[in-house]
């Protein structure tokens, strides 16, 4: 592996188990099991009509809607550009290349042990010549909670100790498996709610990579963005303690006394370092009400 290529080459067919269809507004690749609901165009409506952005806190980048896919509950989200990018060319891409490579991303982690929700179908519809809008399909996470929605549930100790160490848990995962996050923050690890508590999962791989070697500096920058997101979003009223940073640290760390003494000092200065911008956030928050 080079730790600045992607995770894997993007096959000149469909990856296995996957088949390509059209549908009324589109071409797609899609897993044979949905592809007759594919081609139908029941997932045409994520390319009509302006890209939702997200308006939530915490939402990340551009909204996602859970819909029935064949019978299956599934997730729809339209691919948009982040940052100084998103201004200019919003959900316009250059290809079909951007979405068919979360595919062999999200299957490597799988081979990995990392969880995240199987992807469905990608799918583009041209727009100028080589332009094309991008949409992603996953399968729905069962009562999934994402970070920031958990965070502001009043519940109790345990529960809150169990999200930490379930978070800890598949970042680390994620970590040893070589793949550093390009926007991780508390909309993209979701939690799965069930009778036994279910597990965490991440989401929304787009411009992920996977690096070799994956040391404690990639560690520490995945970590310190999560932190910037949680202290944005969460930080005035929903502020982890001190005790339950450590929780979450020791379980990230494992028995790595060392890394764990590492990282506990780098990201308290970290969060030291985002005063100025936490009064920027609460004045921008301010004017937002």
């Amino acid at each position: 592996m080079d730790g600045g290529r992607p995770a894997a080459r993007i096959p000149a067919g469909p990856p296995p188990g996957f088949v390509e269809v059209r549908s009324p507004a589109g071409s797609w690749v899609a897993r044979q099991a949905c592809a007759g609901a594919i081609e139908s165009g029941q997932a045409d409506f994520l390319f009509l009509g302006a890209p939702g952005r997200a308006t939530a806190p915490g939402a990340g980048r551009g909204g996602v809607t859970l819909f029935d896919l064949g019978g299956r509950p599934a997730v729809g989200k339209r691919a948009l550009h982040g940052g100084l990018l998103g201004g200019l060319l919003g959900d316009v891409y250059v290809g079909r290349r951007r979405g068919l490579s979360q595919i062999a991303v999200a299957a490597r982690l799988e081979r990995a042990g990392v969880p995240t929700p199987p992807i469905l179908a990608v799918g583009s519809r041209r727009r100028l010549g080589f332009l094309h809008a991008q949409a992603i399909v996953t399968r729905a996470i069962p009562g999934a909670l994402n970070l920031y929605e958990a965070a502001r549930q009043d519940a109790p100790g345990g529960r809150r100790r169990k999200i930490l160490e379930q978070s800890a848990d598949l970042l680390r995962a994620m970590h040893d498996a070589g793949f550093l996050h390009a926007d991780l923050n508390v909309a993209n690890l979701v939690l799965e709610r069930g009778p036994d508590g279910g597990r965490a999962y991440v989401v929304d791989l787009d411009r992920g990579r996977f690096l070799d070697p994956f040391g404690t500096a990639e560690r520490f920058r995945n970590l310190a963005r999560l932190l910037r997101s949680y202290e944005k979003w969460l930080g005035r009223g929903h502020r982890l303690t001190p005790r339950e940073e450590l929780v979450f640290l020791r379980r990230y760390c494992r028995s790595d006394r060392s890394l764990l003494r590492l990282l506990l000092g780098r990201l308290r200065r970290y969060r030291a370092a985002l005063r100025l911008r936490r009064l920027i956030w609460r004045v921008s928050a301010h004017d937002q009400a």
